[in-house]
């Protein structure tokens, strides 16, 4: 009885770091915006789908997260009208319009890893910049993710902040002119 009691507390101590490790924050470009997900926020709102425009004419535009069923994404595909999330063995395809009417349907589909981007941009995000497409016009949209991490007791903090940035000339020398935080978090890493 004493080993199912300390086995039990330790699935307890595990699950919810289990649960904030899952591969949250993939993410693929389409023609004129970025789409990302979420299952494991802070804020428990489920599993979303999120959704940033980027347009010479109206700047970077963030749109109203998008409900979607709870599943584990292995990857995505970005259209010009649609976001296809890939799971084990369905897609979820989400149309995608400026005025932010969506519809998502749920396709049987066996996931081929040839097929789709599994960047991320959240905890497992390489840094990096990426050049957005825009719909042309001044200036120029980048996606920048930035790591770092510090040592501490016991193990490595660290950190990831990931933004749209809108500048006002391509290449050097261009100053920031606007720009929308989309991640920023802090995972402890154990050494032992």
């Amino acid at each position: 009885m004493r080993t199912w009691a300390l086995l039990s507390a330790c699935f307890l101590v595990v699950l919810p770091s289990a649960a904030h490790a899952d591969s949250d924050g993939y993410y693929c470009v389409g023609p004129g915006y970025v789409a990302w997900e979420t299952r494991f926020d802070e804020d428990g709102k489920g599993h979303e789908l999120h959704i940033v425009r980027v347009s010479a004419a109206r700047g970077i535009v963030r749109f109203a997260p998008i409900a979607l069923d709870d599943f584990q994404v292995h990857g995505m595909t970005c259209g010009p009208d649609t976001v296809d999330l890939h799971a084990w063995t369905a897609r979820y395809s989400v149309q995608i319009t400026d005025s932010a009417q969506t519809s998502v349907s749920r396709i049987e589909a066996i996931y081929d890893p040839g097929e789709v981007s599994n960047g991320n941009l959240g905890h497992w995000a390489q840094p990096g910049i990426i050049v957005l497409e825009s719909d042309g016009g001044e200036g120029e949209f980048l996606l920048v993710i930035n790591r770092t991490s510090r040592p501490v007791d016991g193990g490595i903090e660290r950190f990831t902040f990931t933004s749209i940035v809108r500048r006002s000339a391509p290449g050097a020398g261009g100053s920031i002119v606007q720009s929308l935080e989309i991640f920023r978090g802090v995972f402890f890493e154990s050494v032992h």
